[in-house]
């Protein structure tokens, strides 16, 4: 990398203090006035004036100008907003003007990783809009092909998390497509884990832990005085939200360039070996990634270059035409839909689905239960629940229930994926749209045998599953008006699930 390209690259990072002995820092002479809010400029001030001024050579930690500034959905702010202004390297917030305005959380920057990579926009501490994970180039040039995005990261953020890993040499990578290998060529940088945050259960790499830790130069009460720049260390990034993985990447021009990347809830950290001391740390532009996501559509997924020779229909086709993501998360089909009978059951924290019918390959029968987590992420189970088998006694608390038959077997029985643990206690009784007789002897039970009695759908009216090159989707009945979205970002077929996503059912018969 030359010169001309390091100072690229450094300019549009957020990068250490680099301090000189007797270095003296002059206080700011002005500060820009476009802020939204007194409160945006005083966070500001502290670390970037000094910046501003060409006091201290470190890039800035939220961007030389204020950027746009609205009022945001936001579920618990006044009239549902809450105040928002961006910046390159991430939006400030104020979630509740009624605050104690010297906290210094009263202004935090949003979870914007989170955001990216999950594709869940948050609209309230517990509220989300479903968009799509962002395709944006995650730490790399925006024309490199090659390199990660955000949305690659959605299989490490779904991963169980681990234990400490303190003192081991990082050498885990990561690709475009979202794969984690390793590598021991990356050992040469001798990067080790060396702190673990227990609060999401993953480790942060030294190189990181000294940067997060790091003091100098910030304005306070107008004076100019040395301090931690993140005060706790999780201030600007919050904790980290997956391990570290090494990619090779295109910076500033320069092709195969060693990257270590971290997403962080905030923001992201990344580490490049072959640039200049004091500048190898860096913290990205999440700011314009995010704004360009919100508000342009930037990293939208592609529908797939190749085209289908078949393709779905009826309510299927319509959610399958409507969005392209979708097409490049599952691909193509290659059978038509078949009518099922599927149940469906609401949980505290996710849902079960049982899919029960004659489709596919499996001409005798096909019987298998979807544990949806409330993270994204499910499991499969074979349903093999026999009708009639007693009901261990189970008291749920008030209001709630205890999941029955299939669902209950697989809620008891699940040990190894934590169902029970995971999902909670039922929130509503089953519903069962019959589209054909569950492949066991005996007839669809009318009543459950202990618990309450599921919504039963007439014979005809039913369930529909269609298979997809990288999974399934799944009509829920007409109780529920409901399309779930089964695909693997791991495997390569309708049996490798790991993730899922609802949708309404917006189709209308002719």
């Amino acid at each position: 990398m030359n010169k001309t390209n390091r100072l690229t690259l450094i300019a549009a990072m957020a990068l250490p203090v680099l301090l000189s002995a007797g270095a003296s820092y002059a206080a700011p002479t002005h500060v820009p006035e476009n802020f939204a809010d007194e409160a945006f400029k005083n966070v500001w001030t502290r670390t970037d004036a000094l910046v501003d001024n060409g006091s201290v050579k470190r890039s800035y930690y939220w961007g030389p100008i204020p950027g746009f500034t609205t009022s945001e959905d936001y579920a618990e702010g006044p009239n549902g907003k809450h105040l928002v202004q961006y910046f390159d390297k991430s939006r400030m917030e104020i979630n509740n003007p009624n605050g104690d305005k010297t906290n210094p959380f009263y202004v935090t920057n949003g979870l914007l990783t989170n955001e990216l990579i999950t594709g869940r926009m948050q609209v309230g501490n517990n509220a989300f809009v479903d968009r799509y994970p962002a395709e944006i180039n995650i730490a790399s040039d925006g024309d490199d092909k090659n390199a990660p995005t955000y949305a690659s990261f959605r299989g490490p953020i779904y991963s169980p998390m681990g234990s400490t890993r303190i003192g081991e040499t990082i050498v885990d990578t990561i690709n475009r497509d979202g794969f984690v290998g390793s590598d021991t060529t990356y050992s040469s940088y001798n990067v080790k884990y060396a702190f673990y945050e227990a609060a999401t259960k993953h480790n942060i790499p030294d190189q990181f832990w000294t940067f997060l830790n790091n003091t100098g130069p910030v304005m306070k009460d107008g004076k100019v005085v040395s301090a931690r720049l993140n005060d706790p260390y999780f201030y600007a990034t919050g904790y980290p939200i997956a391990e570290a993985y090494w990619a090779n990447v295109k910076i500033a021009g320069v092709a195969n360039t060693a990257v270590l990347i971290q997403p962080y809830e905030r923001r992201v950290l990344t580490y490049v070996p072959t640039a200049p001391d004091g500048f190898k740390v860096q913290m990205g532009n999440i700011g314009q990634h995010y704004y360009a996501w919100r508000y342009s559509e930037a990293g939208k997924p592609q529908p797939p270059a190749i085209r289908c020779q078949q393709v779905p229909l009826r309510g299927f086709g319509k959610l399958w035409a409507d969005h392209p993501e979708l097409q490049a998360k599952i691909g193509c089909t290659y059978e038509q839909e078949s009518i099922v009978t599927v149940a469906q059951q609401n949980f505290e924290h996710g849902q079960m689905l049982d899919v029960i019918g004659n489709y596919g390959y499996y001409g005798s029968g096909y019987k298998t239960i979807y544990v949806l987590f409330d993270d994204g992420t499910t499991r499969s189970f074979p349903d093999n629940y026999v009708d009639g088998s007693p009901e261990p006694s189970i008291t749920a608390p008030s209001g709630l229930y205890v999941p029955q038959r299939g669902f209950g077997k697989v809620w008891r029985e699940g040990t190894g994926a934590r169902v029970r643990e995971r999902l909670g206690w039922a929130t509503t009784p089953e519903t069962v749209a019959v589209g054909q007789l569950p492949i066991v002897p005996g007839p669809v039970p009318t009543t459950a045998p202990v618990g309450p009695t599921p919504t039963l759908v007439p014979p005809g009216l039913g369930g529909a599953v269609q298979r997809f090159d990288r999974g399934l989707m799944i009509y829920a009945g007409p109780t529920l008006k409901k399309i779930y979205v089964l695909y693997t970002q791991q495997g390569y077929g309708p049996y490798d699930i790991d993730h899922w996503e609802v949708y309404n059912d917006t189709f209308q018969e002719p």
